[in-house]
């Protein structure tokens, strides 16, 4: 069977970019047709009071089995479904579980243009699961991954990550938590003889070399940094949008240790845009979308589309309209010294959905938002420095 999971991971490894895109959503459009993948892996996760313990888990994702240079390469959801012990569970009702959910990260490791990295992935949902009465318990982990675009053409390899670990949230049945409170699993791919294949594909990119975006000049940190973009809104058509990154990217790491960069991302809309959304009756406005982000590293450009959510915010009486995105950035771990600069992508497209008071939809109903950086900014974010 193909390991079509490896695709969208390998988006993530692209992912490195995602350290720029912060928390803006686009929708982008597929190149190539998808493929659906499955992928058995048995983990060794260390549990409170029972443990290192057995996980199996099934990974299922569509990629494309091909990419064209300089074309978006998107990938479907990743669903993965867990397993846990009766061991694992009759310790849960010990402490009278009733339910379980989560967050989860997991990582990835990429080879593509002769790098290597592993993506720590967040942002993956643990879905709310019921304590079975006996017996094992089913856990479902699903999320959106990141799409991409390479510059020159190759294959993009990529393997499940080594590491994977999630935060469950223990509750009774009133809703209030265990004594057990929130449990921190970490998780590895279990030693076998022989090994087991992490291996999942090979995406092949054809087609001529295409330039790719140049960085611009790594600002201090932390960061504050002020984009314009150009976006196309219903009713009011093209206007431009300010937004505001802040955070902090490290200016330098260590060679096969993480580096965790941290973004945020605020956008305000100006009163025309927010004037249709009032005159449509909108009281909140939330959506989804990606926002890519560019990275060069050592002589390699790649470009992250990455997915995240626009949480619900206020539709304001008057004026304009402000709303701050927190993305879950991705850790990052190169194999050899080098530099990674991150700066903020060409595109960032959103989808929205308004809501009345009454929370139904406005005549607006669903729609989308393209947007594309107004020339003669320097989008760059940081640079880390590898050694």
């Amino acid at each position: 069977m193909k390991s079509r999971f490896s695709g969208r991971r390998g988006a993530a490894v692209v992912a490195v970019a995602v350290m720029a895109a912060g928390g803006f959503v686009a929708s982008a459009q597929a190149a190539t047709p998808l493929g659906d993948v499955t992928k058995d892996l048995t983990y060794r996760c260390a549990f409170p009071l029972v443990g290192q313990q057995d996980v199996n888990a099934t990974v299922n994702i569509t990629i494309p089995d091909t990419g064209t240079t300089g074309t978006r390469i998107v990938n479907g959801d990743l669903k993965i479904t867990a397993t846990l012990s009766a061991n694992i569970v009759n310790a849960l009702r010990a402490f009278q579980t009733a339910t379980t959910e989560g967050t989860a990260v997991a990582d990835v490791d990429a080879a593509y243009d002769s790098k290597n990295m592993t993506l720590g992935i967040p942002g993956l949902k643990i879905a709310k699961q019921t304590v079975p009465p006996s017996g094992t318990m089913p856990v479902d982990i699903s999320g959106p991954v990141p799409s991409l675009i390479v510059y020159k053409a190759g294959g993009v390899s990529l393997a499940a990550g080594a590491v994977f670990t999630a935060k469950v949230d223990t509750r009774k049945a009133d809703g209030t938590p265990t004594a057990l409170g929130v449990l921190n699993v970490p998780c590895s791919v279990k030693a076998t003889t022989p090994p087991q294949d992490r291996s999942l594909a090979t995406i092949a990119v054809s087609g001529s070399d295409v330039p790719p975006p140049v960085p611009g000049t790594p600002p201090s940190q932390p960061i504050d940094k002020s984009l314009t973009y150009n976006c196309v809104f219903p009713e009011t058509g093209a206007v431009d949008v300010a937004g505001r990154i802040t955070g902090t990217i490290p200016a330098t790491g260590t060679v096969n240790n993480r580096v965790q960069p941290s973004l945020s991302v605020t956008a305000t809309l100006p009163t025309s845009v927010v004037d249709v959304l009032r005159n449509n009756s909108a009281a909140t406005v939330s959506g989804k979308g990606v926002a890519d982000a560019d990275n060069a590293y050592n002589g390699t450009s790649i470009t992250v589309g990455i997915p995240g959510p626009v949480p619900s915010v206020n539709v304001p009486a008057s004026g304009e309209l402000t709303a701050t995105l927190a993305p879950a950035v991705p850790s990052v771990t190169v194999g050899a010294p080098g530099t990674v600069t991150i700066s903020a992508g060409q595109q960032l497209n959103g989808t929205f959905t308004p809501l009345k008071a009454d929370g139904t939809p406005t005549a607006l109903g669903t729609f989308d938002v393209p947007c594309t950086l107004n020339a003669g900014q320097d989008p760059t974010l940081g640079a880390i420095a590898f050694s």
